[in-house]
């Protein structure tokens, strides 16, 4: 055994002596290089003297030489090494070496401008990479900052439906802008409809926000880092560059912007001396959550209004219908639902009084897929309303049971916000870990006056723990995101677990709960769909959807917040036979003269029977055809614009 350990070792150290001669022809070139280019040069001189010398030796020998003398025929093999023909021959050789002093000084001082010259144009190439040159552009929207935000706002953008094309986009970020444009063309499909032009900067540099042009642009969107710990701090300092800019345009900025912590709006509207709409995206989706989690269906209108892919939004002049009240321009437009209208020069206003006279100057507030479709029909006096299917049923409020699994920052304004849409008598139980939960001596919830919340300790992904819940009494169940303490995918890989669990749960008891659950990042909203869940709140779409809206019209974001204000005008899915008979088809006009003598607007209805099929829009039909009759059942809804449950 010994002899052969010996023998192995002996093998081992001649293959390690002995390396082959590719291994250490490369190990020797590669410590060549490593001593800088004075030793390069000088094994390239000693490599071309061998050559030249072996050649014209040989060449001379042989007879097949064009020199009498060895020497001349070195000489002559050297000059046209180095200029490629010999201009010395016949020359005597003082002649001839002071002629080689200058072709030597000639070729380097060709190197060196050879070299100035490319150094000259790497340094314009990578000054081009980086993406320091100004932009030309005019009545573009510059989005300063870089985070994941960027694809779903370009995304909605790409969906902008009007005669400005294409839509131009100037992106400066902190970031290299050929990546910039890499991660551009990966996640957002090619369009021709569509300009992006990245630039790499700081948003709170001067310099840096001159390059893109900012006097010219037609809205700017500051987007918080992600990597930050305060990015409320960052967005200020970008407004405070916008607003101290002593180059600026005396006009103002149309800025938009999203703050997370309200105590960070007073400043921040201090510091914007410009037109700014902030988005409070923790408030954003506490409203959102507590308005659609009672409501199953709720979150695909928001999804429709907030995006350009569907019906969204639009403001319209008011011309022929001067004169006229609100309540006749209801029935006014062909392919639009009017939603109300804003006066000259004041704030838009949902849902006016019905005898509100229209003027010149005012804008119709109207849904519709596109701006081309939003036409005034001429033969609106020939609509046809069935009044004796009409129906004036009224179901009243009743106590509510709510499970929220989970908590985050947000947790308080949701439960805030649901003690103003229920009835006395309701009750919410939040379960989380123990260093997550919250506190039932918050000041929040001590002012609450119809709502009663229970505190209870325990992990949400636990199986055993939900079995043992009264879930058959539960109404709606709200899946928070542990976001204050996780990352995104760990948050979301919690709330999948436990949104499977309930899923099967609810299976197999036949339990009727719907289920909101609240998602990080957007990606896992596929998963989300898988699970069949009822609504889902993805958290940076939303707040990039809503942002996209405000970006190219500021008036949105006043309408959407009446939206979601508890005392505004709210957006509801009310049983459809509260308004309406269901013995016959009826068209849409029927429903929107009978939500109207309710004090509502109707614009839309959920079909029961498609809530489960993605590819129709689980059922969710906004802006329909007003004129095809429908048949509908008594699990169907109509969506309808109101103040009160």
């Amino acid at each position: 055994m010994f002899a052969k350990f010996s023998l192995n070792v002996h093998l081992l150290g001649k293959v390690m002596r002995n390396p082959p001669w590719r291994e250490r022809l490369r190990y020797a070139f590669d410590n060549l290089l490593s001593r800088g280019s004075i030793a390069l040069l000088g094994w390239l001189i000693l490599i071309g003297a061998v050559v030249v010398l072996s050649v014209s030796f040989i060449t001379w020998k042989t007879g097949y030489g064009s020199q009498p003398t060895l020497a001349d025929q070195i000489w002559s093999f050297l000059i046209t090494t180095l200029i490629s023909w010999d201009p010395t021959e016949g020359l005597p050789w003082p002649t001839r070496i002071s002629m080689l002093i200058l072709i030597l000084f000639n070729l380097f001082t060709v190197s060196i401008i050879i070299g100035v010259i490319v150094a000259g144009i790497e340094g314009q190439l990578y000054q081009l990479r980086r993406g320091r040159s100004q932009v030309l552009e005019s009545d573009h929207i510059v989005i300063l900052g870089w985070s994941t935000q960027v694809f779903p706002i370009l995304s909605e953008l790409l969906l902008i439906d009007d005669d400005r094309i294409p839509v131009t986009v100037v992106i400066l970020g902190d970031k290299d802008k050929v990546e910039m444009e890499e991660e551009v063309r990966t996640r957002i499909k090619k369009n021709r409809r569509i300009k992006v032009i990245c630039r790499q900067g700081v948003a709170t540099d001067l310099i840096d926000l001159k390059i893109t042009n900012l006097d010219r642009a037609k809205s700017i969107i500051i987007l918080p880092p992600e990597e930050n710990d305060h990015p409320d701090t960052s967005v200020i300092k970008t407004l405070l560059a916008l607003s101290n800019n002593p180059e600026r345009r005396l006009e103002p900025y149309r800025i938009v912007t999203e703050i997370q912590n309200p105590k960070n709006l007073q400043i921040a509207e201090t510091v914007g001396k410009d037109r700014v709409e902030f988005v409070l995206t923790g408030d954003f989706i506490a409203r959102i959550i507590a308005q659609i989690c009672r409501q199953p269906g709720l979150s695909r209108v928001y999804l429709e209004l907030l995006s350009f892919a569907g019906n969204e939004i639009y403001f319209d002049p008011v011309t022929t219908l001067a004169g006229a009240t609100f309540s006749e321009s209801i029935f006014a437009y062909q392919n639009a639902l009017v939603i109300g209208y804003c006066p000259q020069n004041d704030y838009p206003c949902l849902k006016p009084a019905p005898n509100t006279v229209l003027k010149k100057g005012d804008q119709m507030i109207v849904i519709a897929d596109n701006y081309r479709d939003i036409k005034l029909w001429e033969n609106r006096e020939r609509i046809q309303f069935s009044e004796d299917a009409l129906s004036n049923k009224v179901v009243g409020k009743k106590p509510e049971k709510f499970l929220i699994l989970g908590w985050n920052e947000q947790a308080e304004t949701i439960i805030q916000k649901l003690d103003s849409y229920v009835c006395l008598g309701s009750v919410a139980t939040v379960i989380a870990d123990e260093n997550k939960l919250g506190e039932d001596d918050s000041p929040k919830l001590q002012r609450l006056q119809h709502l009663s919340v229970l505190f209870q300790q325990g992990d949400i992904t636990d199986r055993q723990l939900l079995n043992s819940l009264p879930l058959q009494a539960i109404d709606h169940i709200i899946l928070l995101a542990y976001s204050d303490d996780l990352d995104a995918e760990e948050a979301d890989g919690i709330t999948l677990t436990s949104l499977l669990h309930l899923r099967q749960i609810a299976k197999e008891g036949g339990y009727p709960f719907s289920i909101t659950s609240e998602m990080m990042d957007s990606r896992n909203q596929q998963l989300a769909t898988i699970a069949q869940v009822d609504d889902f709140i993805v958290s940076d779409r939303l707040t990039s959807l809503m942002i996209s809206q405000i970006a190219e019209n500021p008036l949105c974001s006043d309408v959407i917040n009446e939206l979601l204000e508890p005392n505004g005008c709210e957006i509801y899915l009310k049983p459809i036979s509260n308004y309406i008979q269901l013995h016959e088809p009826l068209s849409f006009y029927t429903l929107m003269k009978a939500a109207q003598q309710k004090g509502e607007i109707a614009i839309g209805y959920r079909c029961s029977s498609l809530v489960t099929q993605e590819y129709q829009g689980y059922g969710i039909v906004v802006n329909p055809v007003k004129s095809t009759p429908i048949q509908f059942s008594e699990r169907d809804r109509l969506i309808v614009i109101g103040e009160d449950f």
